[in-house]
């Protein structure tokens, strides 16, 4: 694989090669940057790769490199490596969940369940009723500034957990006025 697509278009992954410097080589004769083309026959050899992305990313993290595996090196589908540090760089760009809302949600919920276990099941539904209605109601805002900004239901049915037919269902009719705009995937999104 030469490169790796969001579901925004707007970043492009690819691994760069890396040389025994810390330093990334410039382009070969014909102008390619590929990783494997730095094997040492025709040029510098490279010892490592390291994810990149059209946006001006790099990553820190260096892999090994395996020139007779390339998905080995490139490490697409596993939980670390060159495709994992790209996507969570993807991730941190295009709104992953900041750590202090992660922790807000993480408190919140061990406090519920606190309530719970120690007698206070009323108060602990109270909570989760009132959770509820919030959740609700920061989603349709959030997907009518979503769908305002183009983003396509297949993105934001990812971000959901979803599938996009599950979302557009669950969230279409209350955004009166942004469904007459068009899907993005429509046009190739």
């Amino acid at each position: 694989m030469e490169s790796w697509g969001d579901e925004t278009g707007r970043h492009e992954g690819y691994l760069a090669a890396v040389l025994a410097d810390g330093s990334e080589p410039g382009p070969v004769a014909d102008g390619r940057t590929t990783w494997w083309l730095y094997n040492g026959a025709d040029g510098p050899r490279a010892v490592a790769v390291r994810a990149a992305c059209n946006c001006g990313w790099r990553g820190s993290d260096t892999h090994p490199i395996d020139f007779g595996d390339d998905e080995k090196t490139e490490g697409v589908g596993r939980r670390t490596g060159p495709y994992a540090d790209w996507e969570y760089h993807v991730d941190q760009a295009e709104g992953g969940i900041p750590r202090d809302v992660q922790q807000l949600l993480a408190t919140l919920a061990q406090r519920v369940e606190q309530l719970s276990v120690g007698g206070q099941s009323m108060a602990a539904l109270r909570i989760v009723a009132q959770m509820e209605q919030a959740a609700a109601r920061c989603g349709v805002d959030a997907v009518r500034l979503a769908r305002a900004n183009l983003l396509s239901w297949a993105a934001i049915g990812k971000s959901l957990g979803c599938s996009r037919q599950a979302a557009h269902e669950r969230f279409s009719r209350r955004l009166a006025g942004i469904e007459a705009m068009p899907d993005p995937e429509e046009f190739g999104d």
